[in-house]
């Protein structure tokens, strides 16, 4: 039985504007287990940066909840997100945001330095993920 991972129920983000209230996000129920791949696709302005943000941990939901492998997250201060931000989470983005001076191998390995890794094994873990 896998373990849900991502649980959002009744997510509602919206904006407030000079024209008023915008809503981004209605009522978005959304489910992911360990082990799963997904892809956000919708049209521009569906909310798909919106919701990606929220599931980043960079932005939080007008009401809602959202729950990261078993912790409500609205209920956790700066510093565990960040650290789940860099631990936890991440992203590949459609136009990759690689750094063009670095090497496909410092680009994979770039997080690591972050985290404190020293330069060997970062480049050891690097090479393995880019072999798969």
């Amino acid at each position: 039985m896998s373990q849900s991972l991502v649980v959002v129920h009744a997510l509602h983000k919206s904006y407030q504007t000079a024209a008023g209230t915008m809503p981004v996000l209605k009522q978005v129920d959304f489910n992911m287990e360990a082990g799963d791949f997904v892809a956000i696709m919708g049209p521009s302005g569906s909310g798909k940066s919106t919701f990606m943000n929220i599931l980043g941990c960079l932005d939080k939901p007008s009401s809602g909840e959202y729950t990261l492998d078993g912790h409500t997250v609205a209920q956790l201060d700066n510093n565990a997100l960040a650290q789940i931000r860099s631990q936890t989470i991440g992203f590949v983005f459609q136009g990759f945001n690689l750094l063009s001076r670095a090497s496909l191998l410092d680009n994979v390995a770039l997080p690591l330095v972050y985290a404190g890794v020293h330069k060997a094994e970062r480049q050891a873990r690097a090479r393995v993920l880019l072999e798969k």
